[in-house]
């Protein structure tokens, strides 16, 4: 009975790992710093860029036997994309560890910061 109990889990982890996992060859943007939105380039204000769309919103990861903080993004109209320039705060949101969410940056908005996130094209 053991050795079922055994393989069934090595089966979920297995299957959870492939749900989970971003596609081969996706390329994924984070985990600190502020992205440009391609669409709405700012001379001088990024130096990296990332497309309009929907993706997906991972924390960080981790080195045990530590954990990373919390991570969140921020959804910006115009630099500088931080929470000390509310004004242009758009729209923000907050990684969860056991649960995907998921972020749509919009070809209106000029930029994303991302603190302790991973986004994925979903």
């Amino acid at each position: 009975m053991n050795v079922n109990v055994a393989v069934l889990v090595a089966a979920g982890a297995v299957a959870s790992a492939c749900v989970l996992a971003p596609p081969a060859g996706a390329t994924v943007y984070g985990s600190n710093g502020v992205f440009g939105v391609t669409t709405q380039p700012r001379d001088g204000w990024a130096t990296t860029f990332i497309p309009p769309g929907r993706y997906r919103v991972d924390q960080s990861p981790s080195m045990q036997p530590y954990q990373s903080p919390p991570g969140f993004w921020l959804r910006c109209r115009d630099f500088p994309c931080a929470g000390t320039s509310p004004g242009n705060i758009i729209g923000n949101g907050d990684a969860l560890r056991d649960q995907p969410t998921f972020v749509d940056i919009l070809p209106t908005d000029v930029a994303i910061a991302l603190h302790n996130v991973t986004l994925t094209p979903a």
